[in-house]
């Protein structure tokens, strides 16, 4: 098969047709992706150091210790007298050789988070032309999962701690499934699946629905012989070892393996007279980390909500306020809902199942993703599996409203980035 050829079954050599509309919603995409490069280049030319504490776990790791002599957010734990950064170790080897070269004040979050966004635009396009065979479906969805997602406003935040660990683990649940789908490489897929893993932990939940998608769809599931022992063992190699790791790195600072330090933040001897504590504070405290009691403020935040700004003044003109809790994605980008149209074969059914798996345990954690605004920046980690089904669920006599709406819930992401901003700043 030639190349031409391969590209004409893509259905890629059949050329635009150019109407008015096709123009005039092509160039408000543009502009719309344009205004985000500004953004992005802002946000970069911004970062200040000291502001990731990825950046100190590094640095204490080239100390050759575990511990940390400071952080910089609030999610910090005290043990035994000594200062932890809780988070999953990934991240901070990802930033480790910057922050041997250029020290703890490393400031360059912003542009490896500008990468790691780039890289997942790229294997998403190969995931989408893969399912589409439409240049132009594949290039709104890459545009929807880029800018209408919570990914780009993870992006914008690439500073901070957690919002680096989302992007850097969304890329490497992107790759897994890249690799599974596309690549058709058990190994890649349990190594990157792995990798996510230690950036956000649920992402483990994703290996059944690995296994479904490296299967030939006339491949019983529950077949038992040679080639499926072969294939579990090695989609299960990377997990496993990140487990290992994870498990002892977690032994070593608290003495369990189960132990994440999570038990041990917001102590209050770091409590400072007179400060009132925040809510999250307050949850934890109190409630634990999980409790029924968060299910409705999560649910409402994931289902109901849109983004909210607050007006005060005599005559409510004067912008005041804007809710920090974000708004529900299926609000802010509709055409998620389009995963639905996809054949309900047993990826779907094992995809729906993960997202439903994901999704549960975090309505039930006492943070939503706090603090975000048009956004539900937990919804990334079930968003990769979701994608796949929005793309075998849109067809071409989508792409005019496909366009349509992806282009307002980019000006929706956009605007709202905007306003909080101003607010914030």
């Amino acid at each position: 098969m030639t190349i031409a050829s391969t590209a004409s079954d893509l259905g890629f050599d059949q050329p635009p047709v150019f109407t008015p509309q096709r123009i005039a919603i092509t160039a408000v995409l543009v502009l719309l992706t344009l205004a985000f490069a500004a953004v992005f280049a802002l946000g970069i030319w911004r970062e200040a150091p000291l502001s990731n504490s990825y950046a100190a776990l590094a640095q204490s790791w080239l100390d050759g210790q575990l511990h940390s002599q400071t952080c910089y957010d609030d999610d910090c734990a005290l043990y035994e007298g000594r200062t932890y950064i809780i988070f999953p170790p990934m991240p901070a080897a990802v930033a480790l050789p910057f922050v041997a070269v250029f020290g703890e004040d490393f400031a360059g979050f912003m542009p490896l988070s500008i990468l790691a966004f780039i890289a997942s635009g790229m294997l998403w396009w190969r995931i989408f032309a893969a399912e589409t065979n439409s240049r132009d479906l594949s290039l709104l969805l890459v545009a929807l999962v880029l800018f209408a997602t919570p990914l780009a406003f993870v992006a914008l935040r690439g500073d901070q701690v957690w919002f680096f660990a989302q992007g850097i683990g969304f890329l490497f649940a992107t790759a897994a499934i890249h690799s599974a789908l596309v690549s058709r490489n058990a190994l890649a897929a349990g190594l990157f699946i792995g990798a996510a893993f230690l950036c956000r932990q649920m992402t483990i939940l994703y290996l059944p629905f690995l296994y479904i998608l490296l299967l030939d769809r006339d491949t019983p599931l529950f077949r038992i012989d040679l080639a499926a022992i072969r294939r579990v063992a090695t989609l299960a190699t990377g997990p496993f070892l990140a487990v290992l790791v994870y498990f002892a790195y977690n032994y070593a600072r608290f003495g369990s393996p189960l132990e994440t330090g999570y038990a041990y933040i917001f102590p209050p001897i770091w409590d400072v007279p007179g400060e009132a504590g925040t809510f999250l504070r307050d949850r934890v405290r109190e409630l634990g980390l999980f409790s029924e009691q968060y299910l409705p403020f999560n649910a409402v935040y994931m289902f109901f909500a849109g983004p909210h700004v607050e007006f005060s003044g005599r005559y409510m003109t004067e912008l005041s306020g804007f809710d920090i809790n974000g708004a529900s994605p299926f609000l802010v980008a509709p055409a998620l809902l389009l995963a639905f149209l996809a054949p309900w074969d047993r990826r779907f059914f094992w995809g729906f199942l993960t997202v439903v798996l994901v999704m549960a345990l975090t309505l039930f954690y006492h943070s939503n993703g706090f603090s975000q605004y048009s956004a539900q920046r937990y919804a990334l980690d079930w968003l990769p599996v979701l994608m796949v089904f929005v793309a075998r669920g849109v067809r071409p006599a989508h792409l005019g409203p496909l366009a349509v709406i992806t282009g307002y819930s980019m000006t929706v992401t956009l605007g709202m980035i905007a306003l909080g901003g101003l607010l914030a700043g």
